[in-house]
C-alpha cells in the first residue's frame, strides 16, 4: 500500500514535464471565465454531487471518498481532450494549474463543512499531505525544464510508457488494498452499483449539465473546455491519499478511474460530433 504514493508521485511529475511553461503568461486568462470555472469545480457541483450522495450512501466512509473525489482539481489530460473537441485548451490549461495550487487549500476545508458529523479523518495532517504531494512534483518537473531542458526533450518520448505503467500500477495497488481490507464480500452489492453510478454521474452528468448550463452566455471555446475540464477531476489524487489514511474510502476513488476510461472513450469517438464541436 505505501507505494501507491509513489507511483501517485511520478504520475504528478510526469504530467508537469509535458506542460508547456511558457503558457503561464496565460496565468489571469480570462479572468472572469477563470473564477467561474473555480467556483463551480469547488462548490457548486461538489455540493450537487454530496446531496445526491447523501440520499443514496449510508456508508460514511464511502461518502467521505465520494465527496473527497468530486473536489479534486482538474485532471491533467483535460487540456488534451480541448483541444481535441476544438475548445479553448489554454484556458482548460490555466484552469488545471489554479485548480491544483488551490485543491489542497479548499478541499479539506469543503469536507469539514459538508461532511462535519461523520469526518472520519484528520482535516490538518491530511491538508499538508496534499499540499506536498501536489505542488512538490510540479515544482520538481519545472525545475527539471528551466535548468535541464536536455533531460525534458529526453524524457518526453518515454512518458507515454511511464504513465501508462505507473497508473496501472496504481490501479493494481488501490483495488488490490481494497479488497483486502474492506473484504468486499461482505459488502452488498448494490453499495458497489450505487459507487460507480455516482462516479460516472461525476464525469458523464457534470459534462452534460455544464454544456446545458454555460452554453447559454459563454462562448463556445469556453463552454466546450469548461465542461472537459469540470468532468475530469484527478481522483487519483483522491485515492492516493486515502490510501494512505483511510483504505476504505478510497475506494470510490479508486472506481473513477473506470468512469474516466468510458469518458476518454467516448470523447475521442464522438469529438467531431454537433455537440462538442464549436458553433
Amino acid at each position: 500500500m505505501p507505494y501507491g504514493v509513489a507511483f501517485l508521485f511520478i504520475l504528478m511529475m510526469s504530467a508537469g514535464i509535458t506542460i508547456d511553461w511558457r503558457k503561464l503568461r496565460y496565468f489571469t486568462y480570462r479572468l472572469p471565465e477563470l473564477l467561474i470555472g473555480l467556483v463551480f469545480l469547488f462548490a457548486i457541483f461538489p455540493i450537487g454531487q454530496w446531496l445526491i450522495a447523501r440520499w443514496l450512501v449510508t456508508d460514511d466512509q464511502f461518502l467521505y471518498g465520494l465527496v473527497f473525489a468530486s473536489l479534486c482539481p482538474v485532471a491533467i489530460v483535460a487540456p488534451y481532450f480541448s483541444n481535441l473537441i476544438e475548445a479553448d485548451d489554454e484556458f482548460a490549461f490555466v484552469l488545471m494549474i489554479w485548480s491544483m495550487i488551490l485543491c489542497p487549500l479548499i478541499a479539506p476545508i469543503m469536507l469539514k463543512i459538508l461532511l462535519q458529523p461523520s469526518v472520519a479523518l484528520n482535516v490538518l495532517p491530511l491538508t499538508k499531505y496534499m499540499l506536498l504531494l501536489v505542488t512538490t512534483p510540479i515544482a520538481l518537473s519545472y525545475a527539471i525544464d528551466r535548468v535541464f531542458p536536455r533531460c525534458k526533450v529526453i524524457l518526453r518520448p518515454l512518458l507515454g510508457l511511464l504513465n501508462m505503467g505507473s497508473l496501472s500500477v496504481l490501479i493494481f495497488i488501490l483495488f488490490g488494498t481494497a479488497v483486502g481490507r474492506l473484504n468486499l464480500h461482505y459488502t452488498p452489492i448494490n453499495d458497489l452499483f450505487v459507487l460507480l453510478f455516482l462516479m460516472f454521474l461525476q464525469d458523464f452528468g457534470v459534462l452534460v449539465v455544464a454544456r446545458r448550463i454555460f452554453s447559454f452566455w459563454l462562448s463556445p471555446e469556453i463552454v466546450g473546455a469548461l465542461s472537459i475540464s469540470l468532468s475530469m477531476r484527478n481522483v487519483a489524487i483522491a485515492a492516493g491519499v486515502l490510501l494512505f489514511y483511510d483504505p476504505k474510502a478510497s475506494f470510490p476513488a479508486a472506481l473513477g478511474f473506470i468512469a474516466h476510461a468510458f469518458l476518454f472513450t467516448f470523447i475521442s469517438m464522438r469529438r467531431r460530433s454537433k455537440w462538442f464541436r464549436p458553433v
